[in-house]
């Protein structure tokens, strides 16, 4: 009895069990209709079991774990049925483990003494007693689920494991709910779990399957399962109310073991009329409102998700694997055409399947491409058999993504169907819209907002945020083409970009419905609105590194303003097509439309806008090395400007340029006046350039903890303000200080993290000013093809630009690339190119680095003289500009050049110390090269 009791889970084992041949078990799996096989004597053995079990109960309400008479009913039914430990009882009776002992060998000679009474009435043929008329037996096993489709489930494995471990769980009735969008699969899921050998197994007793729809016969629908039990079609006629016969199928399941689904259900009151079985039944739902599903299993409400872009491939591929294998990218623009919809997939597939089947390339180029638009893949059918039908579609009616909507979209009232015509201007998911943007694009009301996420239609998230899947927009949008919600979503966004201004992470969230705004803005030939909704965005897209897309938009937006006598908004698109211009590196076309933008600003004599515009006047003449003109910009923006903000820019970049012109103290002061300006400026945009300068301010001066702490203040700022461009050059700058400081790990991370954020915002004067740095980082380290690489990219980069500086840069750094290679003729050329440069550019301190690596050059070479001469002008030209770590270097460079001429060791020794000495006054780790150095020269 202990080992039976033991395997009570195990049907199999059960059977197999020598209590199994009692003629009692044979007599109840005959009269219940069990197949004579070890599950069906395993079930027949449980059921006698239990009928055993309850007769040792001593009466009927709660059991009473104190009364020493509920002991032997308790102490089986817990620890065998339940899984309750021994311990936990004898807490729970409060008493001894001994005594739990004896007591549990007396329950089971209780049973056994049961069992033989039993046996032998069973052996006499008189089993109809008491114990066989209470139950009623199945002339069958019932299974009504519909039968596995010809191709399996793809990517559900894991969802379809976890479920099956639900339902096999042993405590208490499981009870689940799917629920998702129309043809995501819940149906699928429902038929391959019913089929499952394990679920079968463990539902020993049969599967009652049950497919309700909209308007379900449900009186009709219980008569079927009753029938289905084994109950007289008379009796069944009988119970002529819904209660009637769920009653009377309850108790015809009793205690069997079943699984129950129910199949597309709408209606909460109809799914509970099916919810009838008995304490050791199962249940799942499927529905497509997530509501229903909550209020009929509760935490068991479990959503169905689309398949992602992989395993919808995969999906594809079972039956057009052809197409997908050809090609693959194909493949994936149809996964993303219908958004990973399981059926959407099917019926592409299996229509492709159809196409495949022919072999004529035509015939299936022309099925892919009508599988592309959406007006084919909505109307795809596919014939079902009447056992696979949707339950909610008329007879005879093909299964197709637009029938299948359909059904909802028929489900909901006049102002829900109008609320999702007006929802599918917003893209689909992944993107999102909140409930302000939906309520006032539709011009509904919160409840018909509510209906389409009760109906599935619609997704919402715990951010109040909203979504539509790509395949039920399609579907909205093809019943119906709402212009007046086009304008209020026009309106909407106007004025969403007005209040939001410089909250750049709210912009980011929605960006794509911006984008869907201004294409409707033009469709509708609303200018103002298409210039508002630019000038909005635009901060956005600079930020962010969306150069084409904002250049195409202000373009846009400018011919929307021209003729239509608005000059400022003209200029004002002209100032942001210049700095995009410049950003992208065309600086003629730059130019040209800050020209334009200064005509028409003078026109309104607007010198606030003036001089934003010679600001970019300025930016343009410094990139091309032109700093006369680039001062002269910068002071005549000044004189015009009266805004703090334009004023702190404004001298902000002239700090910029005379730090360029050698002028440090200029620099500072420049750099404090426009400090003063930007710490009262609302948003950050002027102070973090102000500390990116102040910063670089404080390395020319070797002041390196300062500079750090300017880097890092700004790049706080920049990354709470999201703005990349500024944080890829604040990392350019402290790579430059961590190489300094000899950490070339820290300067390759610093420098690689900001090229990543510059080729994302195709910053290409940034690009190749870190690619002139990485490749002097490489150089150092001996990784001579990686230098290589770097700095012939950088080099294409900035002469396609014409950016003199980087180009110069970049020469120098290739003269020493090839200096370490050994190239020296080459090295020579790159050396000359730059120096020509620099002398154009007039940069005094360019100029110093050159004489310098041509003094390094000519030691490489063993003229000792011309690096004398070289490194001599060099240092003269360091020492009057006040660059000490130059002057370091350059030292060293001496001392090695008075060494190579073979000249006394005083000569080298005084050069060496000079350097070491210049190089401890910054701090600088040369010092140690030095002194190695100069040890090991003796």
């Amino acid at each position: 009895m202990r080992q039976a009791l033991r395997a009570w889970e195990r049907s199999g084992r059960l059977g197999r069990h020598p209590l199994a041949r009692l003629s009692v078990v044979e007599a109840r799996r005959r009269a219940a209709g069990y197949r004579a096989t070890p599950i069906g004597y395993g079930v027949a053995l449980r059921e006698v079991l239990h009928e055993a079990l309850l007769s040792l109960r001593p009466g009927e309400g709660e059991p009473q774990y104190t009364a020493r008479r509920w002991r032997p009913y308790l102490i089986l039914s817990q620890q065998y049925l339940h899984g309750r430990s021994p311990d936990y009882l004898c807490e729970q009776m409060g008493i001894s483990r001994s005594t739990y002992n004896h007591e549990q060998a007396r329950a089971l000679e209780a049973m056994a003494d049961i069992l033989r009474q039993w046996e032998e009435l069973g052996g006499e043929g008189r089993v109809e007693g008491e114990m066989l008329a209470a139950r009623r037996a199945f002339p069958e096993r019932p299974f009504l689920a519909p039968s596995l489709p010809p191709h399996p489930l793809v990517g559900r494995e894991s969802l379809l494991e976890a479920l099956r471990g639900r339902l096999l769980a042993s405590d208490g009735s499981p009870l689940m709910a799917l629920y998702g969008l129309p043809g995501v699969g819940k149906t699928a899921l429902a038929v391959a779990l019913a089929n499952d050998p394990h679920v079968q197994e463990h539902f020993a007793d049969g599967v009652l399957w049950v497919a309700l729809g909209r308007h379900p016969d449900v009186l009709g629908l219980l008569g079927l399962w009753a029938s289905a039990l084994g109950m007289d079609p008379e009796e069944v006629a009988g119970y002529g109310t819904v209660e009637q016969r769920a009653a009377a199928i309850h108790a015809l399941i009793g205690m069997r073991r079943m699984l129950i689904i129910v199949d597309d259900v709408w209606n909460q009151e109809h799914g509970l009329g099916f919810k009838i079985g008995g304490p050791r039944c199962a249940y799942l739902f499927t529905t497509r409102l997530p509501r229903v599903a909550v209020g009929l299993a509760g935490e068991g409400a479990l959503a169905v998700h689309e398949l992602d872009q992989e395993v919808g491939l995969a999906l594809l591929a079972r039956f057009a694997r052809q197409v997908v294998n050809s090609d693959p990218s194909l493949g994936k623009r149809m996964v993303q055409a219908v958004g990973g919809l399981p059926l959407a997939l099917v019926l592409m597939g299996r229509y492709l399947e159809q196409e495949i089947h022919f072999g004529q390339p035509r015939r299936l180029r022309a099925a892919v491409d009508r599988l592309l638009r959406t007006e084919e893949r909505l109307r795809l059918a596919l014939d079902q058999s009447p056992l696979e039908r949707q339950p909610s579609l008329p007879a005879g009616t093909p299964l197709s993504l637009l029938a299948a909507i359909s059904i909802s979209d028929e489900a909901l009232d006049e102002a829900g169907r109008r609320t999702l015509r007006a929802l599918a201007l917003f893209p689909p998911k992944p993107n999102s819209f909140t409930e302000a943007a939906a309520l006032e694009v539709a011009g509904t009301s919160s409840e018909a907002l509510d209906a389409l996420v009760d109906y599935g239609l619609v997704e919402s998230d715990p951010n109040g945020r909203y979504a539509l899947h790509r395949t039920i927009a399609e579907y909205a949008a093809h019943e119906g083409d709402d212009r007046r919600a086009a304008q209020r979503m026009v309106g909407y966004y106007v004025g969403f970009l007005d209040r939001q201004g410089e909250d750049h992470k709210a912009v980011e969230r929605e960006h794509p419905n911006v984008l869907v705004a201004l294409d409707w803005a033009h469709q509708l030939r609303d200018g103002q609105a298409l210039v508002q909704l630019a000038l909005g965005a635009v901060p956005f897209w600079e930020r962010r590194g969306l150069l084409h897309l904002a250049e195409g938009h202000l373009q846009r937006a400018l011919q929307a303003a021209e003729g239509r006598g608005w000059p400022e908004k003209e200029l004002t698109l002209h100032n942001h097509l210049g700095l995009i211009a410049q950003r992208m590196g065309d600086y003629d076309r730059a130019e040209g439309h800050y020209q334009k933008g200064l005509r028409a600003s003078r026109a309104a004599r607007d010198q606030e806008k003036e001089a934003i515009l010679l600001k970019g006047m300025g930016a343009v003449a410094f990139s091309r090395g032109d700093y006369r003109a680039a001062e002269r910009h910068y002071l005549a923006g000044l004189e015009r400007a009266a805004g703090p903000r334009v004023v702190a820019a404004l001298l902000s970049n002239l700090g910029v340029l005379r730090v360029k012109q050698g002028d440090l103290a200029g620099a500072e002061e420049a750099f404090l006046r426009a400090l003063e300006l930007a710490r009262g400026v609302e948003h950050g945009g002027p102070l973090s350039a102000l500390l990116i300068n102040l910063g670089v301010l404080a390395a020319r001066r070797h002041r390196y903890e300062e500079a750090e702490r300017h880097f890092r203040e700004g790049l706080e700022r920049a990354r709470r303000a999201g703005d990349p461009r500024a944080v890829a050059f604040l990392l350019t700058n402290l790579g430059a200080l961590a190489s300094d400081r000899n950490d070339v790990q820290a300067a390759e991370r610093y420098f690689q993290e900001g090229l990543t954020l510059a080729r994302e915002g195709q910053d290409r004067e940034r690009i190749a000013h870190l690619l002139a740095n990485l490749g002097a980082l490489a150089t150092r380290r001996g990784k001579a093809a990686q230098a290589e690489n770097y700095l012939c990219e950088g080099l294409e980069i900035a002469r396609a630009l014409g950016h003199r500086e980087n180009i110069c840069l970049l020469l120098t750094n290739l003269a020493a690339l090839n200096r370490a290679q050994g190239d020296l003729a080459q090295g020579e050329q790159h050396l000359e190119q730059a120096m020509a440069l620099a002398q154009e550019l007039g940069q005094p301190r360019l100029r110093c680095a050159l004489l310098m690596e041509r003094g390094e050059l000519a030691l490489a070479r063993g003229d000792g003289q011309a690096a004398l001469g070289s490194l001599a002008r060099a240092h003269e030209l360091a020492q009057s500009l006040q660059l000490v770590r130059l002057r370091a270097e350059i030292c060293f460079g001496m001392a090695r050049a008075h060494r190579a001429l073979g000249e006394e060791r005083d000569a080298v020794a005084s050069w060496a110390q000079r350097a070491m000495e210049l190089y401890g006054r910054i701090g600088h780790v040369g010092a140690e090269r030095v002194r190695a150095w100069l040890e090991a020269a003796g």
